[in-house]
Order: structure tokens, then sequence, then C-alpha cells
């Protein structure tokens, strides 16, 4: 990891076309992970991401300052690392160069109302997509869930992720990645594309991806999954980590749909109003 981008990466961060997810800490210390494809690189040392919508990432950002990040481009490339959230305006250029972008430009509901920035801390270089990687943690995941989900016993949460949600994290074709925060309190995302579920209650990170890295998750911790499909459909459990070998299985007790219009917890269930009877 470096302390800022290469100069001649900067331009792969800037198509909308691009996956930007950005991990926060909630006010428990937990991750929590948003796609934000409104994210580029200002400069080397400088980020800037446009909000359009309202959700928990960008209040966490805000409150707690520390963020990682990472941009997959269309080329399966990767960059990741971490940042420090500095300030955010409803005025400027930046505010400009955002709702000029095609996808904004002719939005004819909704545009960027707000930008943050984020000065770097850390970043690495463009990392390509290991798919024999991908292929080999479907692989592992599947006799792991046979030979040690069952140790493991039943997970606590076993309904926390309904059929929809169970089948979306385990499809292969859909991106799926992990965030969990480090000693240092920055939140770290890291691809899982393998990852899968056990059951409704359990999901599976094999570690074939950045295998040291997911080894060193400490077992015990919270971990939070994110998985999205090109469609635009997305999901967001959180769970505790227990370790398996060099990857483990998150026991799910939280899901989260950061979707549009409305972002909000899917389980627990919140307690919503009484139905009205009498007027």
């Amino acid at each position: 990891m470096k302390d800022r981008f290469d100069e001649g990466d900067l331009p792969n961060f800037e198509p909308d076309g691009k996956v930007g997810l950005m991990a926060t800490v909630d006010p428990d210390g937990l991750p929590h992970i948003t796609l934000i494809t409104a994210m580029q690189a200002l400069d080397t040392r400088r980020l800037v991401f446009g909000q359009f919508c309202e959700g928990r990432g960008k209040r966490y950002a805000e409150e707690r300052r520390k963020v990682g990040f990472l941009f997959l481009s269309l080329d399966r490339r990767v960059w990741r690392g971490t940042a420090s959230w500095t300030g955010k305006s409803d005025s400027g250029p930046e505010h400009a160069m955002m709702n000029k972008k095609p996808m904004w430009r002719y939005n004819s509901y909704f545009g960027i109302h707000t930008v943050h920035y984020l000065d770097v801390v850390s970043a690495s270089g463009a990392e390509p997509i290991a798919m024999g990687r991908v292929v080999a943690g479907f692989a592992k995941g599947a006799l792991a869930k046979a030979a040690i989900g069952p140790r493991l016993g039943p997970a606590p949460h076993p309904g926390a992720m309904n059929p929809w949600t169970s089948a979306f994290v385990s499809r292969p074709g859909n991106l799926k990645f992990a965030a969990y925060v480090g000693a240092d309190g920055y939140p770290r995302v890291v691809p899982q594309l393998a990852a899968s579920c056990s059951g409704g209650g359990r999901a599976y990170l094999p570690g074939t991806e950045y295998p040291e890295e997911v080894a060193g998750i400490p077992d015990g911790s919270s971990v939070a999954l994110f998985a999205m499909a090109l469609s635009m459909e997305d999901v967001l459990v959180r769970g505790r980590f227990r370790k398996a070998g060099s990857g483990g299985f998150v026991d799910v007790d939280w899901v989260y749909n950061s979707m549009p219009p409305v972002a909000e917890r899917i389980y627990p269930p919140l307690r919503l109003s009484e139905k009205v009877t009498a007027f």
C-alpha cells in the first residue's frame, strides 16, 4: 500500500460504469458498505463522491470520518484503500462536474445534491481479479459447508436471510465484497466473489481471494458482506466471523436493503406503525 494513487490510474475512476464501494463504521463500531458509483479521484491524494439519495453510509462517513474504498473497473481491475472524510459542499466546481456527468445531466427526477471530500490514507495499485481463485473458492465452499458447517451447530439466526437474499448472495454471477474494521479503526473492503450462503443464517467466505487478508480477520469480529448484480440489485448482510482455515463463516444477524427509494434494515424486522382501522 502507498499513500497515494498512481497518476496514470486516475482515468479509471472517472466512468459512471465502474463499481465504487465505500466501507464505513457505524455508531456501534460495526462495518457497513455502500455502493457509490459517483466516486472518483480528484488527484493522487484526494477522492470525491456525489450524494443523490439518503442512506446510512454517507452519514457514517461524516460522523466517524474513517472509510475504506474500492474501485472495480470494466476490465476487472481493482483498486482499494482507506481515506478520511474531510468535508462536504452543495456547490462549487466538483458539484458542477458531478452533475454534468451523463448519468446525472439528463436525470429528470434527481441529481447530485451534495459532494463529499476524502483524503487518501492508503491506496493499492491495480490488482486484477483472479478468476481462477474465484472458481477455486466455489469448489472450496461446497466442501467446507458440507464438512465444517455442521460442526458449528445451528446458526444463531437461521431466518435472518430470506430465500431471495440467500439465493442472491450465493449466485455465482453476482459481485460480492466483504468489509471488516482494522486495528487502526479504518474499514477495509476485500473482494470475495466466491462467497455463498450456508442456509438462511450463515454465509461462507472461502478466502481463496486475498487469503492472507481474510485469514487475518480476527475470530469473532464483525464482517459485512455486500452482494450486487449488474442489474443494480444489491443487499448487505452482517454478522460475527467464525474462522475456518484460510476462510470463515459469517453468522448473519443483520440484513439491510440499500436500494432506493428507501434504504432500511430488513432483519431484525422493524416494528411498523399499527394499522389504522378507525377514522
